[in-house]
């Protein structure tokens, strides 16, 4: 059954998702196979050939997944969006609905990034996406391209970056630089695992956009994995003109084969750039192509 929108056109929709399984942690070669897996949010890398980090290091440098003779990397990742690398974990989606007596309806969320190494601590991410489909109004629609660094500033990981964002009739769009920082490590689960036997992990970014005035924002993700399953949770509040908006997203999914997923998802709030008020819940298919 399709739910109510907020906007003019009375239609719904069905969205997919899914999340990421751990990258292993190239820096403890002979140690980490066995341990915490890397936060995916960093690019793959081939086993350092340097001695293992020291003690005193080591808990970043599981985090980080990026010292001191990483080999460079490049990845074509597909998922859902590019926001963050648990956005990105979730499968890409078009669904298909149609009710009795009403036309077809679809709903597409995808988008696709390319990621690479570019010195020992640092990497790039380019990438574009889309968030459209029959069943969302213009207002609704997303459409966007980005390109952002990242830098490990022990004990924090640093990004900058430039996105341009636009709603389905291209009349609303925000270009805009963006800054944001998170802590590398320090609490269970912050960017790995929480153990080899509990897979859950989380992560917080604190940004700024600059854009068409500036617009600080709030972002966290949390996830979990067992199997062919996996769950999880994102979500986002900005300051906009003054005022505090949110968006959440949250899914689970069942891994059929190979980057097949079946999937239930949900979403509500306000998101850019139009920040208009949406809300949908729906099962379908999903695709993904990057970590697992």
């Amino acid at each position: 059954m399709r739910a109510p929108r907020p906007a003019p056109a009375a239609v719904c929709a069905r969205a997919a998702f899914a999340l990421a399984a751990p990258l292993a942690a190239a820096a403890f070669a002979a140690r980490a196979a066995a341990q915490t897996p890397a936060d995916t949010s960093r690019p793959a890398a081939a086993p350092p050939a340097a001695a293992a980090p020291a003690p005193d290091t080591a808990a970043r440098a599981q985090a980080a997944a990026g010292t001191t003779g990483l080999a460079p990397a490049w990845q074509l990742l597909v998922g859902h969006s590019y926001s963050s690398a648990r956005a990105l974990t979730q499968p890409a989606t078009f669904t298909v609905e149609q009710e009795r007596g009403q036309p077809l309806y679809t709903v597409l969320d995808a988008a696709a990034m390319l990621r690479g190494a570019l010195a020992d601590r640092a990497w790039l991410e380019m990438g574009l996406r889309a968030r459209g489909g029959s069943a969302r109004p213009p207002g609704e629609r997303a459409y966007g391209a980005m390109v952002r660094m990242f830098g490990e500033l022990d004990p924090v990981l640093v990004a900058a970056g430039y996105e341009y964002l636009a709603d389905g009739h291209f009349v609303v769009q925000q270009p805009a630089a963006t800054f944001e920082v998170t802590a590398l490590g320090g609490a269970p689960g912050l960017g790995t695992w929480v153990s080899p036997a509990l897979h859950v992990r989380w992560r917080p970014w604190l940004g700024v956009a600059w854009g068409k005035g500036v617009r600080p924002y709030l972002r966290a993700d949390g996830e979990w994995t067992g199997g062919r399953f996996e769950a999880g949770v994102e979500t986002t509040g900005w300051l906009v003109d003054g005022a505090a908006v949110g968006f959440v997203q949250g899914d689970v999914s069942v891994r059929l084969v190979g980057g097949l997923f079946a999937t239930a998802s949900g979403e509500a709030g306000r998101a850019p750039p139009t920040f208009e008020p949406e809300g949908r819940f729906g099962v379908g298919l999903g695709f993904r192509l990057g970590p697992t």
